[in-house]
C-alpha cells in the first residue's frame, strides 16, 4: 500500500517555485508556461523556511539562488506594475538571439520575462507608427527584428526548460499532447477594419447589407464553399471552424485585425470569450510567440481576463501580396511552421476567407493550395509514414 501512495505521490505532485514577491505577472506566465504549455502543476513560495524544506521539486526565481535548486535570475519586467519602455541586453542561445539576458542563471535570458512580453504584447502598449489601416506593423516587433517571428519561441523555450527540469528531477509528471490542426473560415470578406472604434458600425453595416444582398446566388456560393471544406477534409478527420457572421453577439470572433488593448477590451465588454485574431493579416508567424491558447492578461489593469485567445500563425490574408497564388513557395514557406508546431504538439490556427475560396478565378488556385496543404501536412488515419 505505501508503494501506491509513493505512486500517486509522484505523479500528482507538483513542482514548488520560490519567488520573493508573487506578482501577478509572475502568477500568470508561469501558470501559462507549466500548467498551459507543459500540462504540469506549479505551486509557488514567498517563505524561505517552508522552501527548503519541501520534498517536492524546486525551482527559484529570484535574485540570487536559495540552495542547490534550479536557478532562474529574475530581470525587473515581472516585478513591475507599470508599462514603461524597457531596457534590456540580448544574447546568443543556440542558432538564436534572445532578450533579457542574466548571467549565472540556468539559462542564460530571463525565459519567462521574454514569454510575458511576447505573450502580453507589451510592446503594443507603447507608442508606435502605426501602418495604413492603424494597425500595428509586424516588422515592428520584437520578435522580427530578433527573427523568430516564424518560431513559437515561448513553447519552444518551454521544451527546453522541460528537458532541464526531468535531467534534476526525473519523476516530474507531464501530461502527454498532442499536434492539432484547426482551419477557421471566416463565411464573409475578409477586412481590415473590422475592430476598434468602429466596430459596431461595421458589423452593424454588414448585417444590412446582408439582408439586401442576400440570395440565391450567394447562398449557393456558400454551401459550395462549406462542401468544398468539408469534402477535403473528410478523409483526414479534420474539421473545421466555421464563423458565418460577424456578431458581437457570438463567443467569439475571427475576422480582422487587433487594436490592443482597445479590441480586447470590446470583447470582454460584450461578453466574448474566445478570439481568433491573435495574428498579422499579411505576414504569417506567431505575434504572441506561442501556439497554445491562452487567457488574456489585461496589462493596464495587471490581471488576468477569461477572454481565451487562440493564436493564429498563417491568414490568408498574405495570399494577397502577390497577384497570383504561387503554390510551391507558399507550401514550402508554410511548412517550416507547421513541422515546427507538430514537433512541439501544439495547435495551428490558419484562417480563410470566403472570398478566397470561391470556386472561380484566383479561388480555384487557392483551392487547390488548400488542398495540397492537407495532403502535404497531414497524416491520413491510416497512415503510419512519419511526419
Amino acid at each position: 500500500m505505501l508503494l501506491n501512495k509513493n505512486l500517486i505521490f509522484m505523479v500528482i505532485m507538483k513542482l514548488l517555485a520560490y519567488v520573493p514577491i508573487l506578482t501577478p505577472r509572475i502568477r500568470y506566465i508561469f501558470n501559462f508556461i507549466f500548467n498551459d504549455v507543459l500540462k504540469t502543476q506549479v505551486g509557488f513560495s514567498s517563505n524561505l523556511a517552508e522552501f527548503k524544506a519541501s520534498a517536492l521539486p524546486k525551482i527559484s526565481y529570484a535574485d540570487q539562488p536559495v540552495g542547490d535548486e534550479l536557478f532562474f535570475k529574475n530581470t525587473d519586467l515581472l516585478l513591475s506594475h507599470a508599462i514603461v519602455k524597457t531596457s534590456f541586453k540580448t544574447t546568443a542561445f543556440g542558432d538564436t538571439i534572445v532578450p533579457f539576458a542574466v548571467t549565472g542563471s540556468a539559462l542564460p535570458f530571463d525565459l519567462f520575462a521574454a514569454s510575458f512580453y511576447f505573450i502580453t504584447r507589451y510592446e503594443e502598449y507603447l507608442p508606435f507608427h502605426p501602418d495604413a489601416n492603424g494597425h500595428y506593423p509586424p516588422e515592428y516587433s520584437l520578435q522580427s527584428k530578433l527573427k523568430l517571428l516564424q518560431i513559437p519561441v515561448i513553447d519552444a523555450w518551454a521544451l527546453i526548460l522541460k528537458n532541464i527540469l526531468l535531467k534534476k528531477y526525473p519523476n516530474l509528471f507531464f501530461e502527454k499532447k498532442s499536434f492539432d490542426f484547426i482551419p477557421l473560415i471566416c463565411m464573409y470578406p475578409g477586412t481590415s477594419n473590422s475592430d476598434g472604434l468602429f466596430k459596431t458600425t461595421v458589423s452593424l453595416l454588414r448585417k444590412v447589407t446582408a439582408v439586401l444582398i442576400k440570395d440565391k446566388t450567394e447562398d449557393r456560393k456558400a454551401k459550395d464553399i462549406q462542401a468544398f471544406v468539408n469534402g477535403v477534409h473528410e478523409p483526414y478527420r479534420v474539421k473545421a471552424r466555421f464563423f458565418f457572421k460577424p456578431s458581437q453577439d457570438e463567443d467569439h470572433e475571427c475576422d480582422g485585425q487587433i487594436n490592443l488593448p482597445q479590441s480586447y477590451l470590446q470583447l470582454l465588454k460584450a461578453g466574448t470569450v474566445n478570439d481568433y485574431r491573435m495574428g498579422y493579416k499579411h505576414t504569417t508567424g506567431f505575434r504572441a510567440g506561442t501556439c497554445t491558447p491562452f487567457p488574456w492578461y489585461d496589462l493596464q489593469l495587471e490581471k488576468t481576463t477569461h477572454l481565451i485567445v487562440h493564436p493564429v500563425a498563417i491568414n490568408d490574408g498574405s495570399l494577397s501580396n502577390d497577384k497570383h497564388i504561387r503554390i510551391a513557395p507558399t507550401l514550402a514557406q508554410w511548412k517550416n511552421i507547421v513541422d515546427t508546431v507538430k514537433l512541439l504538439k501544439g495547435k495551428l490556427y490558419i484562417t480563410w476567407h470566403q472570398d478566397t475560396l470561391v470556386n472561380s478565378g484566383k479561388g480555384r488556385t487557392a483551392r487547390k493550395l488548400y488542398t495540397e496543404m492537407l495532403s502535404n501536412f497531414l497524416s491520413l488515419p491510416n497512415d503510419i509514414r512519419p511526419q
